[in-house]
């Protein structure tokens, strides 16, 4: 999970270390991290057909 420092982390909402933060950068995060999980998508299938070849599923 995205973390802007050490007391405020997602999901932000009533988080005590984030009050007072910079909203624009919690955002910018937000997305960033978004964008980095979806550019990692097309990849799950080859990882879940690996794994399943490696407990001799077919």
């Amino acid at each position: 999970m995205p973390h802007l420092d050490t007391q405020c982390y997602f999901p932000w909402y009533k988080v005590p270390g984030c009050k007072g933060k910079d909203v624009r950068a919690m955002l910018r995060l937000t997305v960033s991290d978004d964008l980095e999980v979806r550019a990692r998508l097309g990849e799950v299938p080859g990882w879940y057909d690996g794994v399943r070849r490696s407990y001799g599923g077919r």
